[in-house]
């Protein structure tokens, strides 16, 4: 299970865990040929406040803290990866946990440009095309998809 170091204010840090075996087997191989919108809303209850991708079959579902639509995909299809739209962490369901991996990258990157405008500079030379056709190209290194305090899918 991702560990969680204390700080202060009662917020803590989640650390992904790194060696989740289903990233490999859960994640379609044509995931980024669909187009990747992070305003998408649920397709379940139009929701767009927070909204998670499965990477399985690309659907969008809200969070288990809006209508739980995404933990309810997860149940009926055993898809067990999902990445939020909000922060970009990846959450594995048969682990229960965050999780990271190398495999990831191309992913948080694309995320990242539909919803900042721009490659992050963390994203060791991946390239992006957008919708537009503009290309993007990372530089740098990335240890971690998300940010600090993610949301459960």
């Amino acid at each position: 299970m991702a560990t969680a170091a204390s700080s202060q204010a009662g917020y803590h840090r989640v650390v992904p865990r790194t060696n989740c075996p289903h990233i490999r087997d859960h994640i379609s191989p044509n995931w980024a040929e669909v187009t990747i919108d992070v305003s998408k809303p649920c397709i379940e209850c139009n929701d767009a406040s927070e909204n998670w991708r499965c990477l399985g079959c690309q659907g969008v579902y809200c969070s288990r803290y809006i209508n739980g639509h995404a933990a309810e995909h997860n149940k009926s299809t055993s898809h067990s990866i999902s990445i939020s739209f909000s922060d970009l962490s990846t959450w594995c369901y048969t682990c229960d946990d965050y999780v990271t991996s190398p495999l990831l990258h191309p992913i948080t990157t694309a995320l990242h440009v539909s919803k900042f405008g721009e490659v992050p500079p963390n994203s060791d030379g991946i390239e992006i095309v957008s919708e537009e056709g503009s290309t993007g190209i990372g530089e740098g290194t990335s240890d971690s998809a998300g940010g600090s305090g993610p949301s459960k899918a």
